[in-house]
């Protein structure tokens, strides 16, 4: 095969006009364009985008029977003046954080003398210059009226009985309601039953089919131009790979359309939802979690427990687990291989957490053992 020269002027002239033609006609290597050509909004097609409109458009969500129960005793604590709690518990990406944000765009709806207040556990601690973010809260939280908080991954605050407490007996009357994952909740929810007993829990579940292709269409009517439709055949493979976990069927809805794009294929191909899949460990995910080893499941329980945003390093692991440091380290190399788990190296020390992804799959197999053995 003769090879061309790469100082052949009339050559390089030749493949420059072809690279041009292709641009006028629209065929370009970028993504955007793809997009573009393809009916889509470039700039909504992004997680955190899809995520703000959920957000701000709180009668998207798809969760109203849980939003109902908890408007309930909203309702009730403002005409009672009475003092509730109501835990959310559910897997990382389950909705839980949509749900709070639902509840209270909805009640602003409802009422707008309604006071509500969203708090990020993991920020109570945060020190300033007068103490703790936690009693600068405490403050406004007492200058309100019978308000609604809601208090988002308790999980993460280390002094959780503590903030409770604190806010708790900053109000008189009103309703709070606090998020966490199933392995957190387990760990604390006798501290918080004695500083706060709940007067009901609620356990957010996957979504159905029916509802994992009601929240596709609002993703696709909020990133497409023209209305864009998926497959139903499509809609369905969504569904199994995500098994109804709704930040994983928004990965899938985005990622899928970004392999179409690097394979060719027309947007809402299954082929393409599948690489996306592979590409971000979901491939037959849930049966691999329930195939899990007791040994490496007591490991990811104890990662997911530790409330550390960095991740859990080895040796504390070794601390809490009662193991050896070498069986440790093979149960976390092989964990990192199969995909369960991400290592971040900081200087010499290096520190686990599990897969984003698999996270949620993990923590409803913990559940579902504890509901067992309960």
């Amino acid at each position: 095969m003769e090879l061309m020269d790469p100082t052949n002027g009339d050559e390089k002239k030749k493949r420059f006009q072809e690279a041009f033609e292709r641009g006028r006609d629209g065929h370009v290597g970028s993504y955007n364009v793809w997009l573009e050509n393809h009916g889509f909004d470039p700039s909504r097609v992004d997680r955190d985008k899809v995520t703000e409109f959920f957000r701000e458009n709180p009668t998207k969500s798809v969760n109203q029977d849980d939003v109902t129960d908890i408007a309930e005793y909203a309702g009730f604590v403002t005409t009672r003046q009475d003092l509730h709690h109501i835990p959310v518990i559910g897997p990382s990406g389950i909705g839980k954080t949509q749900l709070l944000h639902t509840v209270i765009g909805l009640l602003s709806e409802v009422d707008d003398d309604i006071d509500t207040k969203l708090l990020e556990a993991n920020r109570l601690g945060k020190k300033t210059e007068d103490g703790f973010l936690l009693d600068e809260y405490s403050r406004q939280i007492a200058e309100l009226t019978t308000p609604i908080v809601c208090i988002d991954d308790c999980g993460l605050d280390k002094r959780i009985r503590t903030s409770l407490r604190e806010l708790r007996d900053a109000v008189d009357a009103g309703l709070f309601v606090t998020t966490w994952t199933p392995e957190r909740w387990g760990v604390n929810q006798d501290q918080v039953r004695d500083v706060f007993s709940p007067a009901k829990e609620v356990h957010l579940r996957s979504f159905t089919q029916s509802e994992t292709k009601g929240t596709l269409r609002v993703i696709y009517d909020y990133i497409s131009q023209d209305n864009f439709a998926l497959p139903s055949k499509t809609e369905e493979r969504i569904h199994e790979l995500s098994d109804g976990i709704p930040r994983l069927i928004h990965l899938l809805a985005l990622e899928s359309l970004r392999e179409a794009y690097h394979k060719e294929l027309v947007p809402g191909h299954i082929s393409a939802t599948d690489a996306a899949a592979d590409r971000l460990n979901l491939s037959n995910a849930s049966a691999r979690v329930q195939d899990l080893s007791e040994a490496r499941l007591t490991v990811l329980k104890q990662i997911l427990q530790l409330p550390d945003e960095r991740g859990v390093q080895p040796g504390t692991l070794v601390d809490e687990l009662h193991r050896d440091k070498s069986t440790i380290s093979y149960h976390l190399r092989e964990l990192n291989e199969i995909g369960f788990v991400e290592r971040d190296r900081k200087g010499r020390r290096a520190f686990y957490r599990v897969t984003e992804t698999i996270e949620p799959l993990v923590q409803r197999r913990i559940s579902q053992e504890a509901e067992y053995n309960a």
